[in-house]
């Protein structure tokens, strides 16, 4: 059997290599948390992403609304308002007459959400705190600006994969 992985890019640097296991370690780790995460609260993955979207979206006052929630998560329009449905049903959305469009409605979390998240996550939270704790606030800006880069990048990346 052929070896899966790719040898390294001579041109890169150890330190390169490192950041790239690390991070692809930290995304299968998240992924498996999320993922038991999830089984606990009786949520589908999907439910989750479309739930932290819309939490993200809120923050910016960015309005979420079914539309944009499909075309963020290549979701066909049935396939977003069963979503939609799951969540209402369970008390994390709610739906409501979009303020400035009639034909559509804006979707938001509630605070059972962000209570059932903070459960959810609070794990977590607690485990990645003191990590956080040894860094100095240099260095959380530095990890935070290169983490917010490396989300671009994974956008960018994801957006030339063709559509099914």
């Amino acid at each position: 059997m052929p070896n899966a992985i790719p040898p390294p890019d001579p041109g890169r640097s150890d330190g390169a290599h490192r950041v790239v296991r690390a991070l692809r370690r930290y995304t299968t780790e998240s992924d498996l948390y999320v993922a038991t995460a999830s089984r606990e609260s009786e949520m589908h993955r999907t439910d989750l992403n479309g739930l932290a979207l819309i939490m993200d979206w809120g923050l910016q006052d960015e309005p979420a609304t079914p539309g944009r929630l499909s075309a963020a998560m290549h979701l066909s329009a049935p396939a977003t308002s069963a979503m939609l449905d799951r969540l209402e049903k369970h008390g994390h959305v709610t739906r409501a007459p979009h303020p400035g469009d009639r034909r559509s409605v804006v979707v938001e979390v509630t605070e059972h959400a962000i209570a059932v998240g903070s459960r959810m996550f609070g794990r977590l939270g607690a485990h990645l705190a003191p990590v956080l704790d040894r860094r100095t606030d240099e260095e959380l800006a530095l990890i935070a600006a290169f983490l917010e880069e490396a989300g671009l990048a994974t956008i960018a990346a994801r957006r030339e994969v063709p559509p099914a």
